[in-house]
């Protein structure tokens, strides 16, 4: 009984703190002005660890769990269902890659993929992104997860220090892959 009050009670605060950044977000001015952070020079500069015709691979400069990830296409698309078949097999190739990567550096076992479509439902950035968020053996906490995303984002975001770091560290990572698995063109 005491165990479904405190995870009432968890789920609940991870619902306000949620509404708080959604309400947050939706009213940002980047976003009032079509901003698209996947298009901005500095932040691909700073966050970016792959890169081939089509697709990037990018640190998240808010991550859940260490290892979160973000996978574009170099195009500026909104919305999946605008992506080419070739796109769409270039992304699902990137993701691969990033697993094996983000499996060699944070030492994970499992993963996540969201993608979004559409304000309605969150999406914050327009611009078409698929969050591969890993977890590492034995964390199968979902309230610890909820309560890791949301706080994701109401702390403040890594330096642009921080995220070169950690970029740095997963293109490393990425190039140490056999040939064999890499695209012909990259970063």
């Amino acid at each position: 009984m005491i165990k479904k009050i405190v995870l009432s009670v968890l789920l609940l605060i991870c619902l306000v703190i949620g509404l708080y950044v959604f309400a947050f977000k939706a009213f940002s001015p980047k976003l009032a002005l079509n901003y698209c952070a996947f298009c901005d020079p500095n932040v691909l500069n700073m966050q970016t660890f792959y890169e081939d015709e089509l697709a990037i691979a990018l640190c998240t400069h808010r991550p859940i769990l260490p290892g979160h990830s973000l996978v574009i296409p170099k195009r500026h698309v909104e919305r999946f269902e605008e992506l080419s078949d070739k796109e769409i097999l270039q992304i699902g190739k990137v993701i691969k890659l990033v697993n094996e990567a983000t499996i060699n550096v944070f030492g994970t076992a499992s993963y996540l993929l969201l993608q979004k479509n559409g304000k309605e439902v969150g999406q914050s950035v327009p611009h078409v992104h698929f969050h591969y968020v890993p977890r590492k053996m034995g964390d199968d906490s979902t309230a610890k997860f909820l309560i890791s995303m949301f706080l994701a984002n109401v702390k403040p975001p890594l330096s642009p220090t921080e995220s070169r770091k950690i970029a740095d560290i997963m293109k490393e990572a990425m190039e140490s892959l056999p040939p064999q698995n890499m695209p012909e063109s990259r970063l």
